[in-house]
């Protein structure tokens, strides 16, 4: 996760209506605050006009997913995790051992340094972060040389990642998430609809990866329960927030966002479990 969308967590904290509350975001993005706010007003802007309320909406439906995950995994690998905070703002990590990934060294070190500053203690029992490029091969030697336990089902967090991961190395990499998950283990995915890839609508800010039918897609390579949380398709109200819909600059057309959730079964018995917030799963 990246100091844009920090600093997006930061701008919903700050407001009296927020649906999240990240208190370490503003410290993490205030030396960059000013070309932020340029990047944002001179690029984003232009795109969408309230990137802030995508930002918003995404994080809280996360953050509604590890709250509902089963009680006893306590286990969570955030992929591409930046200035992710949870671990120092969560109650639902409390007792967890969470593992960072994300591919700049630069970023754990400032995070790190902010951290310090501010005082900010660790509400997870322990977070080890782990310098890797989700798109080349190491994942499973890296968790493993920081305590990751494979016999423990563990939640695993990709957020803001597949939108900019070639298919190929998605594939690659949710097999190497699933040999290392336990039964029971889950997952909480965003993806963007196709029409983000589109180089034509979108120029250098097109994505590597997006699917009109998540629930059918990439994700299925695997053989986990998916279920679809929440789709930004169509105008709406997300935890008392209005959405509009994204709409491509070309065509005119909703282009929507997809939060997904996944479960690793457990053989031999039957699990009904709320894993996000309205969801049942079938026998």
């Amino acid at each position: 996760m990246g100091f844009v969308t920090t600093y997006f967590r930061a701008v919903e904290s700050a407001r009296n209506d927020r649906i999240i509350h990240d208190p370490f975001a503003e410290p993490l993005t205030r030396k960059k605050q000013p070309e932020i706010e340029t990047f944002v007003n001179e690029v984003l802007r232009k795109l969408y006009a309230f990137p802030e309320n995508l930002i918003a909406i995404r994080t809280r439906y996360l953050d509604e997913a590890l709250h509902h995950r089963d009680s006893r995994i306590l286990q969570i690998v955030i992929l591409g995790a930046g200035l992710d905070a949870r671990a120092y703002r969560l109650g639902s990590l409390r007792g967890c051992h969470v593992l960072e990934v994300d591919q700049s060294s630069a970023v754990f070190e400032h995070k790190a340094e902010v951290i310090k500053e501010v005082h900010a203690p660790l509400v997870a029992h322990s977070v080890d972060c782990i310098v890797l490029n989700l798109a080349e091969a190491g994942l499973e030697a890296n968790l493993m040389g920081h305590d990751f336990n494979p016999t423990m089902p563990t939640f695993w967090i990709m957020e803001g990642v597949l939108p900019y991961i070639e298919r190929s190395s998605i594939s690659e990499l949710l097999k190497t998430i699933d040999y290392l998950s336990a039964p029971g283990s889950e997952f909480w995915a965003d993806i963007p609809s196709q029409t983000f890839v589109d180089e034509q609508e979108w120029g250098q800010h097109a994505m590597k990866h997006g699917e009109d039918d998540p629930l059918h897609g990439v994700l299925c390579e695997i053989p986990w329960t998916l279920e679809m949380q929440a789709s930004l398709k169509d105008a709406d109200e997300h935890f008392g927030r209005p959405w509009t819909p994204i709409v491509s600059p070309r065509t005119k057309q909703a282009a929507p966002m997809f939060f997904i959730c996944g479960i690793k079964p457990i053989p031999g018995a039957v699990v009904k479990q709320k894993m996000c917030p309205g969801i049942d799963f079938e026998d």
